[in-house]
């Protein structure tokens, strides 16, 4: 089985290095269950865009894409749960 890459936009990344490290632990877990399989059962399709993924964790939320032509999952917000829709 093929394995996707993760990659962060700018913001993104920022993010994710403001985090607290038990945080990026469990961003980081769920990211290696990303690159085996993008769309697995705790993954949702957002209604407000179709080529929007997200994926819960804990009251964090990671908002991606997937790219299966270039095997990459694009991460594109990282935050809250009540901010991180407003893209």
């Amino acid at each position: 089985m093929l394995s996707y890459r993760i990659e962060f936009v700018r913001s993104a990344a920022k993010s994710y290095r403001q985090l607290d490290p038990v945080l990026q632990r469990r961003v980081d877990r769920e990211l290696r269950r990303l690159c085996e399989a993008p769309r697995h059962p705790g993954v949702i399709r957002l209604q407000a865009n179709d080529e929007l993924y997200r994926v819960r964790i804990g009251d964090l939320r990671l908002i991606f894409s997937v790219e299966d032509d270039m095997l990459l999952v694009l991460i594109v917000k990282i935050g809250q749960r009540g901010s991180v829709y407003r893209l």
